[in-house]
């Protein structure tokens, strides 16, 4: 054992500080799904996501196995006209962040799997152009959370 020593000391100080270098490239905030009215079958999701890289990056979808759909949307104001349409990406700029709220972009939550009451916790995955995933839990609420 003692002559194996060296080696795995070795192999430790190789590969160690790659592993200690690497961290999450994103960091989410403020999730919270809006509590719908009884049968009302789509809920609305809102989160911030923080990007900590130096690159910018790409949320390229949202997954939910509470629900059987779920699709990202930004609401528009034109002309006096409230409307939403689907997107299929949002860009997150380097070292800065983006804010999904009512209002703006957030999150369509369709189908859901069984009923969901305030203070449910709906779990999401946010996948990103660069591959990474970031789960995360969802309170459902009533009401939007205090900043």
């Amino acid at each position: 054992m003692l002559r194996r020593l060296p080696i795995l000391l070795l192999l430790l100080a190789t590969f160690a500080p790659a592993a200690w270098s690497e961290g999450p490239s994103v960091r989410a905030g403020h999730v919270w799904i809006r509590q719908a009215p009884p049968g009302v079958s789509v809920l609305a999701g809102y989160f911030s996501i923080e990007n900590l890289t130096d690159k910018p990056l790409i949320l390229t979808s949202v997954k939910s196995p509470d629900f059987g759909t779920v699709e990202m949307h930004e609401s528009l104001s034109q002309g006096g006209t409230e409307s939403m349409r689907q997107v299929g990406e949002v860009g997150i700029p380097a070292l800065g962040s983006v804010e999904f709220k009512p209002g703006g972009y957030h999150v369509m939550l369709m189908q859901p799997k069984k009923n969901l009451f305030a203070g449910d916790l709906v779990s999401l995955t946010l996948a990103f152009s660069d591959g990474s995933e970031l789960a995360i839990l969802a309170p459902v609420r009533r009401d939007p959370p205090q900043r």
